[in-house]
């Protein structure tokens, strides 16, 4: 059996049989010394028993006592350097935490990283009340009331101000705690507002326009379907004007696209103090703007005349002149507008109703505003004309592909390449998709289009497989649109086009959009799946720009993100850029996903993904669009290189 002294070194531990001889020998020793010295027996043994005491005393403190002091003091110093380790743990770790009393729940202790992320010192924050603390208060305080009614930990997201004023987000947990009779209220918190800032600048950037900051087309296709609600049940009429600046590409032409940029962003701000407060902009691309109003009156005529008169306010605030970049440039626009109910009921309608009488405004000599009126149909011959060349162009092979090169971002060593329509017009010269594919994007020649390139695709990188080892890309990328995914028989098509080509599928990848995969993300990953045992890869492209969420990477054979160039273009200027790439390759990695950065122009953007770990790159710091010949070359002398080295 286990001792209390086990523990002690062993001259340190009692000796009882030491002891017991002691006090023999004291009390046989003062009987004799009394007797001795004439004392009665009686008085004897008193002096006996007393002198027994005396040495059971001091052979006690000696024997066992001082061994259990000595125990004691080592178990002390154990309990300090104990409590010392607890408390570096406590003041070290990346966590907040707070102590509080549940009476009142003031701070009894916090640690360093509590007050490095608050701004305060532990004088000031210990005895201050937690709701002090709180940006919010409602949130903490029900966090709070269920730690302290449940007895269990609870989780929640509180804001908390800074001594500097600034907020920050914390995500807390708080628990109770027992300790020597008495309870504590334990608050431990990670500092999310980077990780939230960036998830927020994510979502801002879903639905505005990374130039203007303007509401895009996604934002204000859900503002216009929640204005047509209204207006069914108040009667009252609203209007949708479409704005087209007039000679646009001429300025991007002679003067540069960072010029052309600064003239839009400018033109936002004026429209922005031009217009009421309840009214939308919007931009939905390229020179295009669309400007949504309300609550312009129930009678038809008193809402035609409220339209022009802030069309003419807006024509005027456009025509002063525009001082950008050392140029002096006086711009006007093409102004088409419909009203509601009036011209349409779907936000699709009164949008081609709009962009009709903005054409018919052009054609009226430009800088004017013109109202859409239904036998307005000179845009949809327009439209059909084109359509019919394109048409003509696919019959006569004058499309082609070009192709550019996706890089290795540490050595510069082509990867694979995306492959991009271009119309060789016999009169017109190089066209590009911008320019033609709008005008068809509703019709089925999309998809025919789209068929073309899968097919031209697909017999392209059988053809420069088949060429000596070592010159081939690791993969041709080809973009699939919308309508074509969501063919019924899509997957059959691409595998049977696949086998008609000869085809590598494990050298595919396709490209599509997050908002190609958000209409049916169930569907999207059936046919996904399906395609992926063929061999295809999936990339995301203009990763950032859709959905938003991140959530649907976990459930979709994703392989390849590709970051969009917005967040590219001012990544070494803009802080929330380059926050959201980080997150970005972060997630990427942490999902062992490969990413690929669009749009990459200048050596600081290269500088700055090459240290963030981002793989590879595309853009024209790389390589241009090149010809299927030039590409080829650049495989050769890739291969080349490689054999020298």
């Amino acid at each position: 059996m286990t001792t209390p002294y086990a523990s002690l070194p062993p001259r340190c531990r009692p000796r009882p049989w030491l002891l017991l001889a002691l006090l023999a020998a004291c009390l046989l020793g003062a009987g004799l010394a009394a007797l001795a010295a004439g004392a009665t027996p009686r008085q004897a043994l008193l002096a006996a028993l007393g002198a027994t005491l005396l040495a059971a005393w001091f052979g006690l403190r000696r024997l066992v006592l001082r061994p259990l002091d000595q125990q004691l003091a080592r178990q002390e110093s154990l309990l300090r350097n104990d409590a010392c380790a607890t408390r570096q743990v406590y003041d070290n770790t990346h966590d907040l935490v707070l102590l509080l009393d549940p009476a009142n729940l003031k701070i009894l202790d916090c640690n360093t990283r509590s007050r490095e992320v608050l701004g305060k010192g532990c004088e000031r924050l210990v005895g201050q009340h937690i709701l002090e603390l709180s940006e919010h208060p409602e949130p903490l305080t029900q966090l709070l009331h269920a730690a302290r009614q449940s007895g269990e930990r609870q989780v929640g997201t509180v804001l908390m101000h800074r001594a500097d004023g600034n907020v920050v987000h914390l995500d807390m947990s708080a628990r109770v705690l027992h300790e020597d009779r008495r309870k504590l209220l334990l608050l431990m918190a990670q500092d999310v507002t980077q990780h939230t800032r960036a998830e927020s600048r994510v979502l801002h950037l879903a639905y505005h326009d990374t130039l203007t900051d303007l509401p895009n087309r996604t934002l204000l296709t859900d503002r216009v379907n929640h204005a047509l609600q209204r207006t069914q049940r108040s009667g009252q009429i609203g209007a949708l004007l479409f704005l087209d600046l007039d000679n646009f590409k001429r300025i991007n032409d002679s003067l540069g696209h960072s010029v052309g940029d600064l003239l839009l962003q400018e033109l936002a701000r004026r429209l922005r103090r031009t217009l009421r407060e309840e009214d939308t902009i919007s931009r939905l691309g390229g020179d295009e703007f669309v400007v949504l109003l309300e609550q312009l009156g129930t009678q038809q005529a008193q809402a035609d005349a409220q339209i022009e008169s802030l069309a003419r306010k807006i024509r005027e605030a456009m025509s002063p002149a525009y001082h950008l970049g050392g140029h002096e440039l006086h711009v006007t626009a093409s102004i088409g507008y419909v009203s509601f109910p009036r011209d349409g009921e779907t936000m699709e309608t009164l949008l081609r109703h709009a962009d009709l009488a903005m054409y018919q405004a052009k054609q009226a000599g430009r800088d004017t505003v013109t109202r859409f009126e239904p036998r307005m149909d000179e845009i949809a011959t327009q439209r059909m004309r084109v359509e019919n060349e394109v048409r003509e162009a696919l019959r006569q092979n004058h499309l082609e592909l070009h192709f550019q090169p996706v890089l290795r971002i540490h050595d510069g060593h082509i990867l694979g390449a995306e492959a991009l329509l271009r119309w060789r017009h016999p009169t017109d010269g190089m066209v590009m998709p911008d320019r033609f594919l709008p005008q068809v994007e509703d019709s089925a020649l999309m998809l025919s289009l789209a068929d073309w390139v899968l097919q031209q695709g697909c017999r392209y990188l059988h053809r420069i497989m088949q060429a000596p080892h070592g010159q081939g890309p690791d993969y041709i990328a080809i973009n699939i649109g919308h309508a074509q995914f969501h063919q019924p028989d899509f997957v059959e098509r691409v595998l049977a086009t696949l086998e008609a080509t000869g085809a590598d599928p494990r050298r595919l990848l396709f490209e599509i959009t997050e908002t190609v995969i958000m209409r049916n993300t169930q569907e999207a990953r059936e046919r996904m799946m399906a395609l992926k045992k063929a061999g295809i890869r999936f990339a995301i492209d203009d990763f950032g720009t859709g959905y938003s969420s991140l959530a649907y990477l976990k459930q979709l054979p994703v392989d390849i993100i590709k970051i969009d160039k917005g967040f590219i273009h001012d990544l070494s200027n803009d802080p929330d850029d380059a926050a959201i790439v980080r997150t970005i390759l972060g997630i990427a990695n942490h999902m062992g996903l490969q990413v690929i950065a669009e749009g990459v122009e200048k050596r600081e953007q290269l500088q700055f993904l090459r240290e963030n770990g981002c793989s590879s790159y595309q853009g024209y710091l790389g390589r241009p669009p090149l010809s299927a010949a030039r590409f080829e070359e650049e495989l050769r002398q890739g291969a080349c290189l490689e054999l020298v080295e």
